[in-house]
């Protein structure tokens, strides 16, 4: 079989593997996520055939440091911000710059509005997580992650109206999932005290 044909599957199959689970979630940013992985995998089985490099396992590296450059970056974005590290706000910002598809560059806003919330600045993480909102055309995986933490965000600056909005939404959105979840557990504990007193 010709090296270069097997390049080529492996790109459909990573494709597949990195953007479907996205599609098949409704996510309607996913479309452009897939069309870069498509347009830079073209490109680097150009310059593989260009050097004659008939590897798929170089080719497969490559085409994921290339294509996940944003993601690698925030997560470890997010790892360094689990220790509230200041550094961690500079590479979502890198992350930021990098990102040239509106889902790479949702999903760096969401993180960095989570971990703005998660270090005690909650109005910064509002206006982060508001201007997601704004901007974007989320799918119901993505809406349910920024209006959790948005509630949340609106609950640590005492705005209880909007935090209550926001997470009976977000547990709407997307019930099942981890958001939904959360959402759900934040709304009993604001509604706890009300049934209290």
């Amino acid at each position: 079989m010709d090296p270069y044909l097997v390049l080529a599957l492996v790109l459909l199959l990573f494709a597949a593997a990195a953007a479907g689970p996205s599609l098949l979630g409704r996510e309607r940013l996913a479309w452009s996520c897939a069309g870069e992985i498509l347009l830079w995998g073209i490109l680097l089985l150009a310059a593989a055939w260009a050097v004659r490099l008939p590897s798929p396992f170089v080719y497969l590296v490559a085409l994921y440091l290339v294509t996940m450059r944003a993601r690698l970056l925030v997560d470890a974005a997010n790892l360094i911000a689990a220790r509230r590290h200041p550094l961690a706000f500079a590479l979502y910002t890198l992350a930021l710059h990098v990102a040239l598809n509106p889902l790479d560059r949702a999903s760096v806003q969401i993180n960095r509005g989570a971990a703005l919330l998660h270090s005690g600045r909650a109005a910064e993480a509002v206006a982060e997580l508001e201007r997601v909102l704004a901007c974007q055309r989320l799918g119901p995986r993505l809406e349910a992650a920024v209006r959790c933490n948005l509630g949340l965000a609106y609950l640590q600056q005492g705005d209880l109206q909007s935090s209550r909005a926001e997470l009976q939404q977000a547990a709407a959105a997307l019930p099942s999932s981890v958001y939904g979840q959360r959402a759900r557990v934040a709304l009993q504990r604001l509604e706890a005290p009300q049934a209290e007193g």
